[in-house]
C-alpha cells in the first residue's frame, strides 16, 4: 500500500515537472524499489534542474502539495496527499541543482522514464535517475552515515548493473571509496553534499 501512494506522489511530481519542462530524477530508496530492489521507502528523494525558490513557488500553487518550511538553500521538503484533508501524505525531499556556490549542473545527466501504477492516479510516469547514478548516490550515502540498508541497495545494484557500474568505475569518487570515516564522528550534511555525490 505505501509503495502505490509513493507512485501516486511520483506520478504528481512528474506531471507538475513536465509541465513546468524541468529537468528532473528520482534517486535514494524509493527509486531502488522501483528497479526491483527488495526495499521498503517512506518518502522520495528528488534532484531537480531548479531552484529552492522557483519549485517552492511552483509547488505550493499546485493542489496536494504543502511545503515543509526550513533554511537550507539546496534542499526543499514537500508533503503531497491526494486527499483534500491532506491526511496520509508522502514526504518529497527536493534537492536542487540550482543555489548560491552550486558548482555542479545536471546538464548530462540522464534520467529513465518509467511507467508505475498508483493506488489512486492508476497508471502513470515518472523519471528516475539512471542506475550508474543511483550507485554513487549510494556509495555517498553509505560513506556518509551508518544505515544498513545502504550497503544493501550498492549490493544489488552492483548485482543487476555490474556491467553499466564497471564501465564508469573511473567517474567513481575515491573520496567515497578511500576514506575512513569513524562511523560516530561522520560531518553533519553541508549543503551541496547530495548534489556532490551524484553529480561529482
Amino acid at each position: 500500500m505505501l509503495q502505490a501512494s509513493l507512485n501516486d506522489a511520483a506520478i504528481a511530481l512528474h506531471n507538475v515537472f513536465n509541465r513546468e519542462h524541468i529537468n528532473f530524477g528520482i534517486f535514494g530508496g524509493y527509486a531502488i524499489s522501483a528497479l526491483g530492489g527488495v526495499r521498503e521507502s517512506k518518502d522520495i528523494d528528488c534532484l531537480a534542474s531548479v531552484s529552492k525558490e522557483k519549485v517552492t513557488q511552483i509547488l505550493t500553487e499546485t493542489d496536494g502539495f504543502r511545503v515543509i518550511p526550513q533554511s537550507r538553500e539546496d534542499y526543499v521538503a514537500f508533503l503531497w496527499s491526494d486527499h483534500v484533508d491532506g491526511r496520509n501524505p508522502v514526504l518529497i525531499e527536493i534537492f536542487c541543482e540550482r543555489f548560491p556556490g552550486a558548482t555542479y549542473v545536471m546538464d548530462d545527466v540522464a534520467s529513465n522514464s518509467s511507467i508505475i501504477i498508483g493506488r489512486n492516479l492508476g497508471e502513470g510516469t515518472s523519471m528516475f535517475l539512471e542506475p550508474f547514478l543511483l550507485f554513487k548516490g549510494k556509495l555517498r550515502a553509505a560513506a556518509t552515515r551508518a544505515k544498513f540498508h545502504d550497503s544493501a541497495d550498492l549490493r544489488m545494484l552492483g548485482g543487476k548493473f555490474e556491467n553499466i557500474i564497471k564501465s564508469r568505475a573511473n567517474k567513481v569518487s575515491l573520496e567515497y571509496v578511500v576514506q575512513s570515516y569513524d562511523l560516530e564522528d561522520i560531518p553533519p550534511p553541508a549543503v551541496g553534499d547530495v548534489q556532490r555525490g551524484l553529480l561529482a
